[in-house]
C-alpha cells in the first residue's frame, strides 16, 4: 500500500522535514498541529480558547483537503502545556465537534514550539 502525502494552504505549511498529513489507504494521519494561522504563519497570542480553535481548524483543514471531514476524524491527541488547560480546551473541542465524538487523549507537556500552549494531531478517514 502506498502514501499519499497531502499539503494545503488551508493549514500551516510545515516548519520541518513532515507531511502535513499522510493517507494510506483510506486512512488520513495528520501531524500536530500548532495554533498558528495559515499563510501568514502568525502564532495565535490569544488564551488557551482561541488557541485551540485554531489548532482545531488547522487539523480540519487538512483532513478536508485529505478527503475526509468533521465526522471522519476518530481521534486526536491533545498536548497542552498545563493540566488546567482541561476545562477549557474540552468546551471548544464540544463546541467545534458538536454531537461528532472522536477518541481522544490528552497530555500535558513541558514546552511546546514557539511558546504555544496546545499542539492537536489526529486520525481521520476519507470519505
Amino acid at each position: 500500500m502506498s502514501i499519499t502525502n497531502i499539503t494545503t494552504y488551508d493549514a500551516p505549511l510545515p516548519g520541518g522535514h513532515y507531511s502535513q498529513a499522510v493517507v494510506s489507504g483510506n486512512v488520513i494521519f495528520v501531524s500536530g498541529q500548532l495554533p498558528v494561522v495559515p499563510l501568514t504563519g502568525d502564532r495565535v497570542a490569544g488564551d488557551i480558547r482561541e488557541q485551540t480553535l485554531q489548532a482545531l481548524k488547522n487539523v480540519l483543514g487538512i483532513v478536508k483537503a485529505a478527503g475526509g471531514d468533521i465526522t471522519t476524524i476518530a481521534r486526536t491527541t491533545i498536548y497542552t502545556t498545563d493540566v488546567r488547560h482541561w476545562e477549557e480546551v474540552n468546551r471548544v473541542y464540544a463546541d467545534f465537534f458538536g454531537p461528532v465524538h472522536p477518541a481522544r487523549s490528552i497530555i500535558t507537556v513541558a514546552d511546546l514550539r514557539r511558546g504555544c500552549l496546545i499542539e492537536i494531531e489526529a486520525v481521520a478517514f476519507t470519505l
